[in-house]
Protein backbone atom coordinates (compact mmCIF):
# COMPACT_ATOMS: atom_id res chain seq x y z
CA UNK A 1 0.00 0.00 0.00
CA UNK A 2 3.12 2.36 1.14
CA UNK A 3 0.13 5.55 1.36
CA UNK A 4 -0.86 5.03 -2.04
CA UNK A 5 -4.23 5.89 -1.18
CA UNK A 6 -5.95 8.75 0.62
CA UNK A 7 -7.02 6.99 4.49
CA UNK A 8 -9.73 8.77 6.24
CA UNK A 9 -10.81 5.66 8.57
CA UNK A 10 -8.43 3.05 10.36
CA UNK A 11 -9.40 0.42 12.52
CA UNK A 12 -7.38 -1.22 15.18
CA UNK A 13 -7.35 -3.84 17.05
CA UNK A 14 -5.44 -5.19 20.11
CA UNK A 15 -6.96 -7.56 21.88
CA UNK A 16 -4.58 -8.83 24.82
CA UNK A 17 -3.60 -7.33 28.21
CA UNK A 18 -2.72 -4.17 29.02
CA UNK A 19 0.79 -3.83 29.26
CA UNK A 20 0.12 -4.83 25.35
CA UNK A 21 -2.50 -2.45 25.03
CA UNK A 22 -0.18 0.16 26.25
CA UNK A 23 2.96 -0.65 23.98
CA UNK A 24 0.90 -0.42 20.62
CA UNK A 25 0.51 3.59 21.83
CA UNK A 26 3.68 4.90 20.22
CA UNK A 27 2.29 3.24 17.27
CA UNK A 28 -0.84 4.77 17.16
CA UNK A 29 0.51 8.00 17.65
CA UNK A 30 2.92 7.57 13.88
CA UNK A 31 -0.94 6.81 12.83
CA UNK A 32 -2.07 10.03 14.11
CA UNK A 33 1.00 12.26 12.86
CA UNK A 34 0.97 10.61 9.03
CA UNK A 35 -2.49 10.92 9.38
CA UNK A 36 -3.92 13.92 11.19
CA UNK A 37 -7.43 13.96 9.59
CA UNK A 38 -8.36 10.19 9.67
CA UNK A 39 -10.70 8.81 12.61
CA UNK A 40 -9.07 5.96 14.60
CA UNK A 41 -10.65 3.72 16.00
CA UNK A 42 -9.56 1.13 18.48
CA UNK A 43 -11.00 -2.27 19.75
CA UNK A 44 -9.55 -3.69 22.87
CA UNK A 45 -10.61 -6.12 25.67
CA UNK A 46 -12.96 -4.59 28.07
CA UNK A 47 -10.79 -3.67 31.22
CA UNK A 48 -7.98 -2.35 29.17
CA UNK A 49 -9.30 0.29 27.61
CA UNK A 50 -8.05 2.56 30.52
CA UNK A 51 -4.90 2.91 29.27
CA UNK A 52 -6.01 4.79 26.01
CA UNK A 53 -8.83 5.92 27.46
CA UNK A 54 -7.33 10.05 27.36
CA UNK A 55 -5.18 8.94 24.40
CA UNK A 56 -5.29 12.09 22.41
CA UNK A 57 -4.50 10.39 18.90
CA UNK A 58 -7.91 7.95 19.52
CA UNK A 59 -11.18 9.27 18.34
CA UNK A 60 -13.32 6.18 19.73
CA UNK A 61 -12.49 2.93 21.58
CA UNK A 62 -14.48 -0.30 21.53
CA UNK A 63 -14.27 -2.80 23.81
CA UNK A 64 -15.17 -6.78 23.91
CA UNK A 65 -15.98 -8.28 26.93
CA UNK A 66 -14.04 -11.72 26.40
CA UNK A 67 -14.57 -12.78 29.96
CA UNK A 68 -18.68 -12.68 29.62
CA UNK A 69 -18.96 -14.22 26.18
CA UNK A 70 -16.89 -17.11 26.35
CA UNK A 71 -19.14 -18.55 29.55
CA UNK A 72 -22.25 -17.53 27.70
CA UNK A 73 -24.15 -19.93 25.38
CA UNK A 74 -23.23 -20.42 22.04
CA UNK A 75 -26.90 -18.45 20.42
CA UNK A 76 -25.28 -15.32 22.64
CA UNK A 77 -21.82 -15.31 22.04
CA UNK A 78 -23.43 -15.19 18.08
CA UNK A 79 -25.82 -12.83 19.41
CA UNK A 80 -23.21 -10.48 20.70
CA UNK A 81 -20.75 -10.33 18.00
CA UNK A 82 -23.53 -9.46 15.52
CA UNK A 83 -24.14 -6.54 17.74
CA UNK A 84 -20.29 -5.90 17.90
CA UNK A 85 -19.92 -5.98 14.31
CA UNK A 86 -23.13 -3.79 13.66
CA UNK A 87 -20.88 -0.93 15.49
CA UNK A 88 -17.98 -1.28 13.39
CA UNK A 89 -20.32 -1.15 10.36
CA UNK A 90 -21.76 2.15 11.29
CA UNK A 91 -18.21 3.36 9.87
CA UNK A 92 -16.65 3.03 6.64
CA UNK A 93 -12.69 1.67 7.33
CA UNK A 94 -9.94 2.16 4.81
CA UNK A 95 -7.63 -0.11 6.58
CA UNK A 96 -7.66 -2.56 9.47
CA UNK A 97 -4.82 -3.20 11.65
CA UNK A 98 -4.34 -6.17 14.31
CA UNK A 99 -1.34 -5.20 16.89
CA UNK A 100 -2.42 -9.25 17.93
CA UNK A 101 -1.79 -12.49 16.21
CA UNK A 102 -5.38 -14.05 16.93
CA UNK A 103 -8.03 -14.07 14.18
CA UNK A 104 -11.12 -12.49 15.95
CA UNK A 105 -9.67 -9.00 14.64
CA UNK A 106 -9.24 -10.46 11.43
CA UNK A 107 -12.59 -11.94 10.71
CA UNK A 108 -14.30 -8.88 12.21
CA UNK A 109 -12.24 -6.54 9.84
CA UNK A 110 -13.49 -8.79 7.14
CA UNK A 111 -17.43 -9.47 8.03
CA UNK A 112 -17.38 -5.10 8.16
CA UNK A 113 -16.13 -4.53 4.94
CA UNK A 114 -12.29 -3.27 5.61
CA UNK A 115 -10.72 -3.38 1.93
CA UNK A 116 -7.25 -3.26 3.39
CA UNK A 117 -6.25 -5.67 6.56
CA UNK A 118 -2.97 -5.68 8.20
CA UNK A 119 -1.36 -7.66 10.60
CA UNK A 120 1.33 -10.30 11.67
CA UNK A 121 2.32 -13.14 9.44
CA UNK A 122 1.05 -16.59 11.53
CA UNK A 123 1.33 -19.95 10.48
CA UNK A 124 -1.71 -20.95 12.30
CA UNK A 125 -5.40 -20.72 12.12
CA UNK A 126 -7.16 -18.55 9.23
CA UNK A 127 -5.81 -15.54 9.43
CA UNK A 128 -2.85 -15.53 7.00
CA UNK A 129 -5.03 -16.30 4.35
CA UNK A 130 -8.12 -13.11 5.28
CA UNK A 131 -5.60 -10.50 5.54
CA UNK A 132 -4.21 -7.92 2.86
CA UNK A 133 -0.68 -7.79 4.09
CA UNK A 134 1.74 -9.69 7.03
CA UNK A 135 4.58 -8.69 8.91
CA UNK A 136 7.36 -11.12 9.64
CA UNK A 137 8.64 -10.46 12.93
CA UNK A 138 12.90 -11.03 12.61
CA UNK A 139 13.78 -12.68 15.64
CA UNK A 140 13.47 -11.50 19.38
CA UNK A 141 12.77 -7.70 19.26
CA UNK A 142 10.05 -5.70 21.50
CA UNK A 143 6.66 -5.34 21.04
CA UNK A 144 7.28 -1.80 20.88
CA UNK A 145 9.36 -2.35 18.10
CA UNK A 146 7.37 -4.96 17.02
CA UNK A 147 4.40 -2.41 16.51
CA UNK A 148 6.43 0.14 14.93
CA UNK A 149 7.00 -2.39 12.04
CA UNK A 150 3.86 -3.50 11.40
CA UNK A 151 3.67 0.19 10.35
CA UNK A 152 7.02 0.61 8.66
CA UNK A 153 6.66 -2.31 6.68
CA UNK A 154 3.01 -2.08 5.65
CA UNK A 155 2.61 1.37 5.22
CA UNK A 156 6.01 3.03 5.17
CA UNK A 157 5.72 4.78 8.13
CA UNK A 158 8.71 5.44 10.70
CA UNK A 159 9.52 7.30 13.79
CA UNK A 160 12.42 7.97 16.30
CA UNK A 161 9.86 9.15 18.47
CA UNK A 162 9.04 5.98 20.50
CA UNK A 163 8.08 6.73 23.76
CA UNK A 164 4.79 5.08 25.49
CA UNK A 165 2.20 7.32 26.46
CA UNK A 166 -0.22 7.69 29.40
CA UNK A 167 -2.95 9.73 30.44
CA UNK A 168 -5.07 10.27 33.88
CA UNK A 169 -7.16 12.99 34.63
CA UNK A 170 -7.54 15.21 37.97
CA UNK A 171 -9.56 12.95 39.39
CA UNK A 172 -7.40 10.02 39.49
CA UNK A 173 -4.29 12.81 40.46
CA UNK A 174 -6.64 13.85 43.61
CA UNK A 175 -7.75 10.43 44.81
CA UNK A 176 -4.17 8.97 44.89
CA UNK A 177 -2.69 12.39 46.53
CA UNK A 178 -5.70 12.38 49.16
CA UNK A 179 -4.78 8.71 50.19
CA UNK A 180 -0.88 9.26 50.38
CA UNK A 181 -1.85 12.68 52.81
CA UNK A 182 -4.15 10.50 54.59
CA UNK A 183 -1.03 8.16 55.73
CA UNK A 184 1.56 11.49 55.98
CA UNK A 185 3.19 10.15 52.66
CA UNK A 186 2.27 13.15 50.05
CA UNK A 187 5.19 14.91 50.70
CA UNK A 188 8.30 11.27 50.76
CA UNK A 189 9.41 9.94 47.84
CA UNK A 190 8.23 6.12 47.91
CA UNK A 191 8.78 3.04 46.39
CA UNK A 192 6.07 1.26 44.70
CA UNK A 193 6.25 -2.69 45.06
CA UNK A 194 3.59 -4.63 42.49
CA UNK A 195 4.54 -8.83 43.89
CA UNK A 196 1.38 -9.82 40.77
CA UNK A 197 1.88 -11.47 37.53
CA UNK A 198 -0.44 -13.33 34.94
CA UNK A 199 0.86 -16.93 35.66
CA UNK A 200 2.45 -18.14 39.12
CA UNK A 201 5.55 -18.87 37.85
CA UNK A 202 6.33 -15.59 36.83
CA UNK A 203 5.95 -14.34 40.36
CA UNK A 204 8.46 -13.92 42.63
CA UNK A 205 8.64 -15.28 46.69
CA UNK A 206 6.19 -13.88 48.96
CA UNK A 207 8.62 -13.85 51.64
CA UNK A 208 11.31 -12.27 49.39
CA UNK A 209 9.28 -9.48 48.83
CA UNK A 210 8.67 -9.19 52.80
CA UNK A 211 12.49 -9.20 52.92
CA UNK A 212 12.95 -6.36 50.39
CA UNK A 213 10.46 -4.40 51.79
CA UNK A 214 12.12 -4.69 55.33
CA UNK A 215 15.74 -4.12 53.38
CA UNK A 216 14.39 -0.92 51.61
CA UNK A 217 12.35 0.95 54.72
CA UNK A 218 14.92 -0.38 57.67
CA UNK A 219 17.71 0.60 55.70
CA UNK A 220 17.19 3.34 53.77
CA UNK A 221 13.76 5.05 56.06
CA UNK A 222 12.07 5.15 52.30
CA UNK A 223 8.42 4.33 53.10
CA UNK A 224 6.94 1.14 50.45
CA UNK A 225 3.82 1.58 49.09
CA UNK A 226 2.60 -2.38 47.99
CA UNK A 227 0.18 -2.75 45.11
CA UNK A 228 -2.21 -5.08 43.42
CA UNK A 229 -5.77 -6.48 42.41
CA UNK A 230 -7.76 -9.47 41.75
CA UNK A 231 -5.74 -13.03 42.20
CA UNK A 232 -2.65 -10.76 43.55
CA UNK A 233 -4.51 -9.97 46.81
CA UNK A 234 -3.63 -13.13 48.64
CA UNK A 235 -0.02 -12.82 47.76
CA UNK A 236 -0.16 -9.45 49.47
CA UNK A 237 -1.91 -10.40 52.67
CA UNK A 238 0.73 -12.90 53.15
CA UNK A 239 3.84 -10.33 52.33
CA UNK A 240 2.33 -7.38 54.75
CA UNK A 241 1.59 -10.49 57.46
CA UNK A 242 5.71 -11.26 57.03
CA UNK A 243 6.74 -7.11 56.43
CA UNK A 244 8.35 -6.27 60.48
CA UNK A 245 8.73 -2.75 59.32
CA UNK A 246 5.81 -0.74 58.45
CA UNK A 247 4.57 -0.81 54.70
CA UNK A 248 1.20 0.18 53.64
CA UNK A 249 -0.85 -1.62 50.83
CA UNK A 250 -3.68 0.10 48.34
CA UNK A 251 -3.81 -2.86 46.74
CA UNK A 252 -7.43 -3.64 45.49
CA UNK A 253 -8.31 0.10 46.07
CA UNK A 254 -7.27 1.71 43.03
CA UNK A 255 -8.21 1.56 39.30
CA UNK A 256 -5.63 1.46 36.66
CA UNK A 257 -5.86 5.27 36.31
CA UNK A 258 -5.44 5.94 39.65
CA UNK A 259 -2.53 3.32 39.58
CA UNK A 260 -1.13 5.47 37.26
CA UNK A 261 -1.05 8.29 39.15
CA UNK A 262 0.67 6.66 42.24
CA UNK A 263 3.61 5.45 39.77
CA UNK A 264 3.99 8.57 38.72
CA UNK A 265 4.61 10.01 42.09
CA UNK A 266 7.12 7.11 42.85
CA UNK A 267 11.47 7.22 42.94
CA UNK A 268 10.98 3.69 42.13
CA UNK A 269 8.84 0.76 40.94
CA UNK A 270 9.62 -2.86 41.56
CA UNK A 271 7.89 -5.77 40.03
CA UNK A 272 7.30 -9.05 37.95
CA UNK A 273 6.76 -9.00 34.72
CA UNK A 274 2.99 -8.08 34.85
CA UNK A 275 0.82 -4.66 33.31
CA UNK A 276 1.47 -2.52 36.55
CA UNK A 277 5.18 -2.98 35.07
CA UNK A 278 4.56 -1.17 32.09
CA UNK A 279 2.92 1.37 33.40
CA UNK A 280 5.29 2.33 35.44
CA UNK A 281 7.53 2.70 32.57
CA UNK A 282 5.07 4.81 30.58
CA UNK A 283 4.80 6.71 33.50
CA UNK A 284 8.40 7.88 33.82
CA UNK A 285 9.39 5.66 36.71
CA UNK A 286 12.29 3.38 36.95
CA UNK A 287 11.58 0.30 37.13
CA UNK A 288 13.51 -3.13 38.39
CA UNK A 289 11.65 -5.81 36.86
CA UNK A 290 11.96 -9.03 37.30
CA UNK A 291 12.09 -11.45 34.77
CA UNK A 292 12.01 -15.57 34.87
CA UNK A 293 10.21 -16.84 32.16
CA UNK A 294 9.56 -14.39 29.62
CA UNK A 295 11.80 -12.90 27.21
CA UNK A 296 12.92 -9.06 28.58
CA UNK A 297 13.79 -8.58 25.59
CA UNK A 298 10.33 -8.69 24.37
CA UNK A 299 8.82 -7.61 27.27
CA UNK A 300 10.98 -6.00 28.99
CA UNK A 301 10.27 -2.68 30.37
CA UNK A 302 10.26 -0.10 27.21
CA UNK A 303 12.93 2.81 27.94
CA UNK A 304 15.83 3.77 29.56
CA UNK A 305 16.81 3.63 32.78
CA UNK A 306 15.60 0.78 33.96
CA UNK A 307 16.65 -2.43 35.78
CA UNK A 308 15.98 -6.30 34.28
CA UNK A 309 17.04 -9.18 36.72
CA UNK A 310 16.55 -12.39 35.27
CA UNK A 311 16.37 -16.10 36.47
CA UNK A 312 17.57 -18.61 34.46
CA UNK A 313 17.04 -22.47 33.80
CA UNK A 314 17.65 -24.32 30.64
CA UNK A 315 13.89 -24.07 30.08
CA UNK A 316 13.87 -20.20 30.42
CA UNK A 317 12.46 -18.02 28.73
CA UNK A 318 9.50 -19.86 27.88
CA UNK A 319 6.08 -19.84 25.70
CA UNK A 320 4.57 -22.18 28.38
CA UNK A 321 0.97 -21.09 30.40
CA UNK A 322 1.90 -23.49 33.40
CA UNK A 323 4.99 -24.93 34.29
CA UNK A 324 5.87 -28.45 34.76
CA UNK A 325 9.69 -28.64 33.81
CA UNK A 326 11.57 -26.64 36.84
CA UNK A 327 8.63 -25.92 39.00
CA UNK A 328 9.58 -22.06 38.83
CA UNK A 329 12.97 -22.01 39.55
CA UNK A 330 13.48 -19.13 37.17
CA UNK A 331 12.01 -17.08 39.47
CA UNK A 332 13.39 -18.83 42.84
CA UNK A 333 17.47 -18.03 41.10
CA UNK A 334 16.80 -14.37 41.55
CA UNK A 335 17.62 -13.10 45.35
CA UNK A 336 17.22 -10.93 47.68
CA UNK A 337 20.48 -9.50 47.84
CA UNK A 338 20.48 -9.10 43.80
CA UNK A 339 17.46 -6.82 43.94
CA UNK A 340 18.75 -5.16 47.30
CA UNK A 341 21.09 -3.82 45.14
CA UNK A 342 19.82 -2.84 42.10
CA UNK A 343 17.49 -0.76 44.79
CA UNK A 344 20.61 1.43 46.06
CA UNK A 345 21.95 1.31 43.05
CA UNK A 346 18.47 3.03 41.21
CA UNK A 347 17.79 5.08 44.20
CA UNK A 348 21.46 6.81 44.23
CA UNK A 349 21.09 7.84 40.68
CA UNK A 350 17.65 9.35 41.72
CA UNK A 351 19.66 11.13 44.68
CA UNK A 352 17.50 9.77 47.25
CA UNK A 353 19.18 10.65 50.72
CA UNK A 354 20.26 8.54 53.50
CA UNK A 355 21.72 5.67 51.15
CA UNK A 356 24.66 3.73 52.66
Amino acid sequence: MRNSRKINSILLFKLRYIGDVLMTTPAIRLLRKSYPDAHITMVVNKGTEDVIRHNPNIDRILTIDRDSVKKAPVYKRLYYNLQFLRKLRGMRYDISIDFASGDRATFLSLLCGVPYRIGFTSREGWRRMLLNRTVDIPGSIHTVKRNLLVLEEALGLKTEDTDMELYTDKTDDEHIFQWLRKHNLENKKIVVINPGGRYWFKRWQTGKWAALTDLIQGELGVPVVITGAGKELEDVRTIMSGIKTQAWSIAGQTTVLELTALLKRAALYIGNDSGPMHIAAASGTPVIALHGPTDPSVWGPWGKGHTVISGHVSCSPCKVTDCAVEKGKCMEQISVEEVWQAVLSTLRRRHIENLP
